[in-house]
Protein backbone atom coordinates (compact mmCIF):
# COMPACT_ATOMS: atom_id res chain seq x y z
CA UNK A 1 0.00 0.00 0.00
CA UNK A 2 0.85 3.63 -0.79
CA UNK A 3 0.14 6.82 1.17
CA UNK A 4 -2.56 8.66 -0.91
CA UNK A 5 -0.75 12.07 0.41
CA UNK A 6 2.48 11.34 -1.32
CA UNK A 7 1.29 10.27 -4.68
CA UNK A 8 -0.97 13.31 -4.77
CA UNK A 9 2.16 15.44 -3.46
CA UNK A 10 4.05 14.25 -6.22
CA UNK A 11 2.08 15.07 -9.33
CA UNK A 12 2.74 18.44 -11.36
CA UNK A 13 -0.02 19.48 -12.79
CA UNK A 14 0.14 22.57 -15.02
CA UNK A 15 -3.15 24.74 -16.30
CA UNK A 16 -3.52 26.58 -19.08
CA UNK A 17 -5.45 30.02 -18.00
CA UNK A 18 -5.83 31.60 -14.93
CA UNK A 19 -9.62 32.32 -15.51
CA UNK A 20 -12.15 31.59 -12.98
CA UNK A 21 -12.17 27.49 -14.04
CA UNK A 22 -7.96 27.43 -13.91
CA UNK A 23 -8.14 29.12 -10.70
CA UNK A 24 -10.76 26.68 -9.13
CA UNK A 25 -8.77 24.15 -10.34
CA UNK A 26 -5.76 25.14 -9.06
CA UNK A 27 -6.65 25.60 -5.38
CA UNK A 28 -8.32 22.24 -5.16
CA UNK A 29 -4.93 20.75 -6.55
CA UNK A 30 -3.15 22.74 -4.28
CA UNK A 31 -5.04 22.31 -1.51
CA UNK A 32 -4.72 18.63 -2.16
CA UNK A 33 -0.84 18.80 -2.09
CA UNK A 34 -0.36 18.66 -5.89
CA UNK A 35 2.23 20.98 -7.15
CA UNK A 36 0.14 23.09 -9.64
CA UNK A 37 2.02 26.16 -12.35
CA UNK A 38 -0.84 28.48 -13.42
CA UNK A 39 0.55 29.49 -17.39
CA UNK A 40 -1.48 32.97 -18.64
CA UNK A 41 -1.17 34.63 -21.84
CA UNK A 42 -2.58 37.48 -20.28
CA UNK A 43 -0.86 40.12 -18.03
CA UNK A 44 -2.99 40.07 -15.15
CA UNK A 45 -5.03 36.93 -13.78
CA UNK A 46 -9.15 36.45 -14.87
CA UNK A 47 -9.56 35.78 -18.33
CA UNK A 48 -13.00 37.23 -19.43
CA UNK A 49 -13.57 38.53 -15.52
CA UNK A 50 -12.33 42.13 -15.84
CA UNK A 51 -13.12 44.92 -13.32
CA UNK A 52 -12.22 48.62 -14.15
CA UNK A 53 -11.27 50.61 -11.04
CA UNK A 54 -11.15 53.95 -13.58
CA UNK A 55 -14.62 54.74 -14.80
CA UNK A 56 -16.14 55.42 -11.95
CA UNK A 57 -15.99 55.73 -7.73
CA UNK A 58 -17.31 52.45 -7.85
CA UNK A 59 -15.84 49.26 -9.52
CA UNK A 60 -17.41 48.44 -13.15
CA UNK A 61 -17.74 44.62 -14.89
CA UNK A 62 -16.36 44.91 -18.29
CA UNK A 63 -16.25 41.23 -18.59
CA UNK A 64 -18.70 38.55 -15.95
CA UNK A 65 -21.16 41.07 -13.80
CA UNK A 66 -23.10 39.07 -11.95
CA UNK A 67 -23.67 36.37 -9.46
CA UNK A 68 -26.90 34.60 -11.29
CA UNK A 69 -28.51 33.28 -8.16
CA UNK A 70 -28.86 33.04 -4.32
CA UNK A 71 -26.93 29.52 -3.69
CA UNK A 72 -24.23 28.91 -6.40
CA UNK A 73 -20.61 28.17 -5.17
CA UNK A 74 -19.60 31.69 -5.78
CA UNK A 75 -21.20 32.51 -2.66
CA UNK A 76 -18.93 30.64 -0.76
CA UNK A 77 -16.00 32.81 -2.03
CA UNK A 78 -17.97 36.32 -1.24
CA UNK A 79 -18.00 34.90 2.20
CA UNK A 80 -14.70 33.32 2.60
CA UNK A 81 -13.38 36.74 1.35
CA UNK A 82 -15.45 38.98 3.15
CA UNK A 83 -16.76 40.82 0.21
CA UNK A 84 -20.17 42.64 -0.32
CA UNK A 85 -22.78 41.88 -2.56
CA UNK A 86 -25.79 44.35 -4.01
CA UNK A 87 -28.74 42.94 -5.55
CA UNK A 88 -29.53 43.85 -9.20
CA UNK A 89 -32.58 44.67 -10.89
CA UNK A 90 -36.05 43.54 -11.25
CA UNK A 91 -38.24 43.55 -14.16
CA UNK A 92 -40.28 46.49 -13.18
CA UNK A 93 -37.21 48.27 -13.60
CA UNK A 94 -36.24 47.33 -16.96
CA UNK A 95 -37.73 49.76 -19.33
CA UNK A 96 -38.27 48.88 -22.98
CA UNK A 97 -37.42 50.65 -26.44
CA UNK A 98 -40.00 49.69 -28.90
CA UNK A 99 -41.89 51.68 -31.83
CA UNK A 100 -39.41 54.30 -31.68
CA UNK A 101 -40.19 55.30 -27.41
CA UNK A 102 -39.62 54.15 -24.47
CA UNK A 103 -42.05 51.77 -22.71
CA UNK A 104 -42.23 51.49 -18.65
CA UNK A 105 -44.46 50.40 -16.07
CA UNK A 106 -47.62 49.10 -17.54
CA UNK A 107 -47.26 50.49 -20.80
CA UNK A 108 -44.98 47.44 -21.13
CA UNK A 109 -47.70 44.62 -20.78
CA UNK A 110 -49.59 46.44 -23.45
CA UNK A 111 -47.02 45.51 -26.47
CA UNK A 112 -48.62 43.56 -28.72
CA UNK A 113 -47.56 39.59 -27.75
CA UNK A 114 -44.60 41.65 -25.03
CA UNK A 115 -44.82 38.25 -22.94
CA UNK A 116 -42.72 36.40 -25.68
CA UNK A 117 -39.79 38.46 -24.22
CA UNK A 118 -39.83 36.66 -20.67
CA UNK A 119 -41.68 33.12 -21.93
CA UNK A 120 -39.53 31.98 -24.66
CA UNK A 121 -37.99 29.76 -22.56
CA UNK A 122 -40.80 27.98 -21.70
CA UNK A 123 -42.28 27.77 -25.27
CA UNK A 124 -38.85 26.12 -25.96
CA UNK A 125 -39.10 23.68 -22.63
CA UNK A 126 -42.34 23.00 -23.79
CA UNK A 127 -41.07 21.53 -27.13
CA UNK A 128 -38.53 19.42 -25.37
CA UNK A 129 -40.90 18.13 -23.63
CA UNK A 130 -43.00 16.67 -25.23
CA UNK A 131 -40.07 14.55 -27.50
CA UNK A 132 -39.76 16.95 -30.85
CA UNK A 133 -37.07 17.32 -32.64
CA UNK A 134 -34.48 19.72 -32.10
CA UNK A 135 -34.91 22.99 -34.12
CA UNK A 136 -33.84 26.75 -33.17
CA UNK A 137 -35.38 28.71 -30.67
CA UNK A 138 -36.74 31.11 -33.50
CA UNK A 139 -38.16 28.61 -35.38
CA UNK A 140 -39.97 27.10 -32.07
CA UNK A 141 -41.46 30.24 -31.16
CA UNK A 142 -42.29 30.92 -34.72
CA UNK A 143 -44.07 27.93 -34.97
CA UNK A 144 -46.00 28.34 -31.59
CA UNK A 145 -46.88 32.62 -32.58
CA UNK A 146 -49.00 30.76 -35.44
CA UNK A 147 -50.64 28.33 -33.83
CA UNK A 148 -51.90 30.69 -30.94
CA UNK A 149 -52.51 33.89 -33.35
CA UNK A 150 -49.51 35.79 -31.65
CA UNK A 151 -48.40 38.79 -33.39
CA UNK A 152 -44.97 38.12 -33.70
CA UNK A 153 -44.23 41.75 -35.46
CA UNK A 154 -40.51 42.31 -36.87
CA UNK A 155 -39.87 44.93 -34.29
CA UNK A 156 -40.94 42.78 -31.66
CA UNK A 157 -38.79 39.73 -32.91
CA UNK A 158 -35.73 42.19 -32.76
CA UNK A 159 -37.07 42.79 -28.87
CA UNK A 160 -36.82 38.58 -28.16
CA UNK A 161 -33.81 38.51 -29.80
CA UNK A 162 -32.24 40.77 -27.84
CA UNK A 163 -33.27 38.87 -24.60
CA UNK A 164 -31.93 35.83 -26.09
CA UNK A 165 -28.80 36.48 -27.23
CA UNK A 166 -27.41 38.62 -24.40
CA UNK A 167 -28.54 36.09 -22.07
CA UNK A 168 -27.82 32.38 -24.11
CA UNK A 169 -24.78 34.05 -25.75
CA UNK A 170 -26.27 33.31 -29.29
CA UNK A 171 -28.86 34.53 -32.12
CA UNK A 172 -32.30 32.59 -31.73
CA UNK A 173 -31.73 31.69 -35.40
CA UNK A 174 -28.69 29.51 -34.00
CA UNK A 175 -29.69 28.69 -30.34
CA UNK A 176 -30.75 25.17 -30.42
CA UNK A 177 -33.68 24.39 -28.17
CA UNK A 178 -32.47 20.92 -27.33
CA UNK A 179 -29.22 22.73 -26.00
CA UNK A 180 -30.52 25.39 -23.84
CA UNK A 181 -33.11 22.77 -22.48
CA UNK A 182 -29.81 21.38 -20.76
CA UNK A 183 -29.31 24.24 -19.37
CA UNK A 184 -30.63 25.15 -15.43
CA UNK A 185 -32.01 28.33 -13.82
CA UNK A 186 -30.48 29.60 -10.41
CA UNK A 187 -33.71 31.36 -8.09
CA UNK A 188 -32.75 34.01 -5.92
CA UNK A 189 -32.00 37.04 -8.24
CA UNK A 190 -28.87 38.10 -9.93
CA UNK A 191 -26.06 40.05 -7.64
CA UNK A 192 -22.92 42.25 -8.25
CA UNK A 193 -19.75 41.67 -6.04
CA UNK A 194 -19.56 45.52 -4.76
CA UNK A 195 -15.84 44.99 -4.15
CA UNK A 196 -15.54 43.96 -8.12
CA UNK A 197 -15.18 40.43 -9.45
CA UNK A 198 -11.38 41.21 -9.95
CA UNK A 199 -10.91 41.30 -6.08
CA UNK A 200 -12.86 37.98 -5.77
CA UNK A 201 -10.21 36.36 -8.30
CA UNK A 202 -7.45 38.10 -6.59
CA UNK A 203 -8.05 36.37 -3.13
CA UNK A 204 -8.55 33.23 -4.55
CA UNK A 205 -5.43 32.90 -6.56
CA UNK A 206 -3.12 34.24 -3.55
CA UNK A 207 -0.57 31.68 -2.98
CA UNK A 208 -0.84 30.09 -6.34
CA UNK A 209 2.14 29.98 -9.22
CA UNK A 210 0.62 32.14 -11.98
CA UNK A 211 3.50 32.74 -14.70
CA UNK A 212 1.66 35.46 -16.59
CA UNK A 213 2.31 37.15 -20.33
CA UNK A 214 3.22 33.48 -21.38
CA UNK A 215 0.60 32.34 -24.04
CA UNK A 216 0.86 28.55 -24.69
CA UNK A 217 1.64 27.52 -28.17
CA UNK A 218 1.83 23.68 -28.63
CA UNK A 219 0.72 20.66 -26.42
CA UNK A 220 2.88 17.62 -26.29
CA UNK A 221 1.69 14.75 -24.51
CA UNK A 222 1.41 10.86 -23.90
CA UNK A 223 1.37 8.70 -21.19
CA UNK A 224 5.00 9.99 -20.43
CA UNK A 225 3.34 13.31 -19.32
CA UNK A 226 3.16 17.03 -20.97
CA UNK A 227 5.36 19.04 -22.57
CA UNK A 228 4.21 22.65 -22.68
CA UNK A 229 5.66 25.24 -25.68
CA UNK A 230 4.93 28.79 -25.00
CA UNK A 231 5.46 31.71 -27.54
CA UNK A 232 8.07 33.05 -25.29
CA UNK A 233 10.01 29.84 -26.33
CA UNK A 234 10.06 28.47 -22.70
CA UNK A 235 9.18 24.90 -22.13
CA UNK A 236 7.52 23.85 -19.48
CA UNK A 237 6.73 19.92 -18.57
CA UNK A 238 4.30 17.87 -16.32
CA UNK A 239 2.54 15.13 -15.51
CA UNK A 240 -0.98 16.53 -16.65
CA UNK A 241 -1.92 19.18 -18.25
CA UNK A 242 -5.20 21.00 -17.63
CA UNK A 243 -6.50 22.97 -20.35
CA UNK A 244 -9.30 25.80 -19.01
CA UNK A 245 -8.90 28.11 -22.74
CA UNK A 246 -11.96 29.29 -23.81
CA UNK A 247 -13.99 27.86 -26.77
CA UNK A 248 -13.12 30.66 -29.50
CA UNK A 249 -9.49 29.45 -28.70
CA UNK A 250 -9.86 26.14 -29.18
CA UNK A 251 -12.17 26.63 -32.22
CA UNK A 252 -9.66 29.07 -33.82
CA UNK A 253 -7.01 26.34 -32.72
CA UNK A 254 -4.48 28.61 -31.20
CA UNK A 255 -3.19 25.77 -29.11
CA UNK A 256 -1.61 22.59 -31.23
CA UNK A 257 -2.03 19.75 -29.87
CA UNK A 258 0.44 16.50 -30.59
CA UNK A 259 -0.69 14.23 -30.90
CA UNK A 260 -4.21 15.72 -32.05
CA UNK A 261 -7.24 15.40 -30.13
CA UNK A 262 -9.63 12.36 -30.78
CA UNK A 263 -12.03 12.84 -32.76
CA UNK A 264 -14.77 12.93 -30.94
CA UNK A 265 -13.32 16.02 -28.85
CA UNK A 266 -12.77 18.18 -32.05
CA UNK A 267 -16.40 16.75 -32.86
CA UNK A 268 -17.48 18.53 -29.32
CA UNK A 269 -15.17 21.96 -30.50
CA UNK A 270 -16.62 22.83 -33.63
CA UNK A 271 -20.45 21.83 -32.58
CA UNK A 272 -20.71 24.37 -30.04
CA UNK A 273 -21.14 27.76 -30.85
CA UNK A 274 -18.33 30.41 -29.36
CA UNK A 275 -20.87 33.53 -28.52
CA UNK A 276 -19.43 36.68 -29.22
CA UNK A 277 -20.59 39.12 -26.42
CA UNK A 278 -19.40 41.97 -26.07
CA UNK A 279 -20.00 45.58 -24.08
CA UNK A 280 -19.72 49.39 -24.26
CA UNK A 281 -19.17 51.12 -20.93
CA UNK A 282 -20.12 55.12 -21.28
CA UNK A 283 -19.94 57.32 -18.46
CA UNK A 284 -21.53 60.76 -19.12
CA UNK A 285 -21.50 64.37 -17.03
CA UNK A 286 -24.59 63.72 -15.31
CA UNK A 287 -28.17 61.31 -16.05
CA UNK A 288 -30.51 62.25 -18.99
CA UNK A 289 -32.54 58.85 -18.52
CA UNK A 290 -35.41 58.45 -16.14
CA UNK A 291 -34.23 57.78 -12.30
CA UNK A 292 -36.05 54.44 -11.86
CA UNK A 293 -34.68 53.09 -14.85
CA UNK A 294 -32.20 50.34 -14.15
CA UNK A 295 -31.96 49.35 -17.66
CA UNK A 296 -33.58 49.50 -21.28
CA UNK A 297 -33.98 46.46 -23.59
CA UNK A 298 -34.05 47.76 -27.04
CA UNK A 299 -34.79 47.07 -30.76
CA UNK A 300 -31.64 48.66 -31.62
CA UNK A 301 -28.24 46.38 -32.11
CA UNK A 302 -27.14 48.16 -28.72
CA UNK A 303 -29.82 45.87 -27.57
CA UNK A 304 -29.37 46.00 -23.65
CA UNK A 305 -28.17 49.18 -21.77
CA UNK A 306 -27.61 48.85 -17.63
CA UNK A 307 -26.53 50.70 -14.64
CA UNK A 308 -23.69 49.29 -13.63
CA UNK A 309 -24.00 51.59 -10.27
CA UNK A 310 -27.49 50.96 -9.48
CA UNK A 311 -28.94 50.85 -5.92
CA UNK A 312 -24.90 52.52 -4.81
CA UNK A 313 -24.52 54.98 -2.90
CA UNK A 314 -21.46 56.20 -5.00
CA UNK A 315 -23.28 55.87 -8.37
CA UNK A 316 -21.58 57.32 -11.47
CA UNK A 317 -24.04 58.56 -14.02
CA UNK A 318 -22.87 55.48 -16.57
CA UNK A 319 -24.57 53.22 -18.87
CA UNK A 320 -23.59 49.78 -20.32
CA UNK A 321 -24.36 48.61 -23.24
CA UNK A 322 -24.69 44.42 -23.59
CA UNK A 323 -24.81 43.32 -27.16
CA UNK A 324 -24.86 39.53 -28.18
CA UNK A 325 -24.85 37.81 -31.34
CA UNK A 326 -25.15 39.55 -34.79
CA UNK A 327 -25.80 42.85 -33.49
CA UNK A 328 -21.90 42.03 -31.36
CA UNK A 329 -20.37 41.18 -34.16
CA UNK A 330 -21.76 44.37 -35.97
CA UNK A 331 -20.03 46.30 -33.71
CA UNK A 332 -17.10 44.38 -33.87
CA UNK A 333 -16.83 45.95 -37.52
CA UNK A 334 -17.67 49.10 -36.72
CA UNK A 335 -14.51 49.27 -34.64
CA UNK A 336 -13.73 52.72 -33.72
CA UNK A 337 -17.39 53.74 -34.56
CA UNK A 338 -18.27 51.57 -32.41
CA UNK A 339 -18.79 53.98 -29.78
CA UNK A 340 -20.22 57.10 -31.65
CA UNK A 341 -22.69 54.93 -33.00
CA UNK A 342 -23.88 53.59 -29.39
CA UNK A 343 -24.21 57.61 -28.48
CA UNK A 344 -26.76 57.67 -31.55
CA UNK A 345 -28.78 54.65 -30.09
CA UNK A 346 -29.15 56.57 -26.60
CA UNK A 347 -30.05 59.75 -28.35
CA UNK A 348 -32.65 58.46 -29.87
CA UNK A 349 -34.21 56.59 -26.89
CA UNK A 350 -34.11 59.07 -24.88
CA UNK A 351 -35.04 62.23 -27.01
CA UNK A 352 -31.45 63.94 -25.78
CA UNK A 353 -28.02 64.53 -27.16
CA UNK A 354 -26.40 62.00 -25.36
CA UNK A 355 -23.33 63.69 -26.84
CA UNK A 356 -23.22 66.89 -25.28
CA UNK A 357 -22.92 64.96 -21.83
CA UNK A 358 -20.76 62.53 -22.77
CA UNK A 359 -17.17 61.88 -21.24
CA UNK A 360 -15.54 58.85 -22.02
CA UNK A 361 -16.49 55.01 -23.59
CA UNK A 362 -14.79 51.86 -24.10
CA UNK A 363 -15.90 49.36 -26.54
CA UNK A 364 -14.74 45.93 -24.99
CA UNK A 365 -14.79 43.68 -28.19
CA UNK A 366 -14.67 39.97 -26.15
CA UNK A 367 -15.55 38.47 -29.53
CA UNK A 368 -11.98 39.47 -31.09
CA UNK A 369 -10.62 39.69 -28.08
CA UNK A 370 -6.57 37.94 -28.90
CA UNK A 371 -7.05 35.41 -26.21
CA UNK A 372 -10.71 34.81 -25.70
CA UNK A 373 -12.72 35.02 -28.85
CA UNK A 374 -15.94 34.73 -27.17
CA UNK A 375 -18.23 36.05 -24.87
CA UNK A 376 -19.14 32.54 -23.67
CA UNK A 377 -20.73 29.45 -25.47
CA UNK A 378 -23.76 28.28 -26.60
CA UNK A 379 -25.52 25.16 -27.87
CA UNK A 380 -26.10 25.26 -31.42
CA UNK A 381 -28.75 23.42 -33.06
CA UNK A 382 -27.64 19.15 -32.55
CA UNK A 383 -25.53 20.63 -29.77
CA UNK A 384 -27.18 19.13 -27.20
CA UNK A 385 -24.30 16.36 -25.26
CA UNK A 386 -21.38 17.95 -26.79
CA UNK A 387 -20.63 20.44 -23.08
CA UNK A 388 -20.27 17.10 -21.34
CA UNK A 389 -18.46 15.46 -24.28
CA UNK A 390 -15.87 18.51 -24.28
CA UNK A 391 -15.54 17.73 -20.87
CA UNK A 392 -14.52 14.32 -20.91
CA UNK A 393 -10.35 14.06 -20.05
CA UNK A 394 -8.15 12.45 -22.83
CA UNK A 395 -6.07 9.10 -21.68
CA UNK A 396 -6.26 10.81 -18.27
CA UNK A 397 -3.46 12.85 -19.37
CA UNK A 398 -5.59 16.15 -20.99
CA UNK A 399 -8.42 17.40 -18.55
CA UNK A 400 -10.60 20.18 -19.35
CA UNK A 401 -12.68 22.64 -17.84
CA UNK A 402 -14.18 26.60 -18.47
CA UNK A 403 -17.67 27.03 -18.70
CA UNK A 404 -17.97 25.42 -21.93
CA UNK A 405 -17.78 22.52 -20.30
CA UNK A 406 -20.61 22.92 -17.64
CA UNK A 407 -23.49 21.02 -18.90
CA UNK A 408 -26.36 23.03 -17.11
CA UNK A 409 -24.62 26.12 -15.89
CA UNK A 410 -22.40 27.52 -19.07
CA UNK A 411 -21.63 31.06 -19.87
CA UNK A 412 -21.56 31.59 -15.97
CA UNK A 413 -18.71 32.33 -13.67
CA UNK A 414 -19.89 30.06 -11.15
CA UNK A 415 -19.95 26.96 -14.12
CA UNK A 416 -16.24 28.21 -14.58
CA UNK A 417 -15.37 27.34 -10.94
CA UNK A 418 -17.32 24.24 -10.69
CA UNK A 419 -15.79 22.68 -13.96
CA UNK A 420 -12.67 23.68 -12.26
CA UNK A 421 -13.47 21.83 -9.72
CA UNK A 422 -14.87 19.06 -11.70
CA UNK A 423 -11.42 18.37 -13.57
CA UNK A 424 -9.33 18.67 -9.99
CA UNK A 425 -11.23 15.44 -8.83
CA UNK A 426 -10.75 13.70 -11.90
CA UNK A 427 -7.00 14.45 -12.27
CA UNK A 428 -6.41 13.07 -8.61
CA UNK A 429 -9.36 10.42 -8.77
CA UNK A 430 -6.84 8.29 -11.08
CA UNK A 431 -3.85 8.85 -8.61
CA UNK A 432 -5.88 7.75 -5.27
CA UNK A 433 -6.98 4.79 -6.96
CA UNK A 434 -2.96 3.93 -8.37
CA UNK A 435 -2.00 4.61 -4.19
CA UNK A 436 -4.92 2.17 -3.10
CA UNK A 437 -3.71 -0.57 -5.04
Amino acid sequence: MTDSTTAQTSLHVIVVGAGAAGISAARSLQDTGCRVTILEARDRIGGRVQTAYDLAPHPVELGAEYIHGANVVTWDMVRQFNLTTVSDVTKDDFHIYFGDRIHSGDEKSRIPSFHLVDTYEDIAIDWVEQGRPDASVHDVVTKWAELNNADLSPDLQRLVNSRVSVREGGDWARLGVHGMYEQNDNPGGNFRIKEGYTALLEQAVAGLNVTLNTPVQSILWSQDGVQIHSTTGQIFAADRALVTLPLGVLQAQDVRFTPSLPPEKQAAINGLGAGHVDKIAMRFRERFWPQDMAGVLTTLQSQIWWRPGWRRDDEAPLLMAIIGGDAALHFESLGADAVPEALDHLSAMFGENACKHFEAGRFISWGTDRWSKTGYSYGLVKGAGLRDQLAQPVDDILFFAGEATHVTHSGTVHGAIESGARAAHEILKPEKLKADI
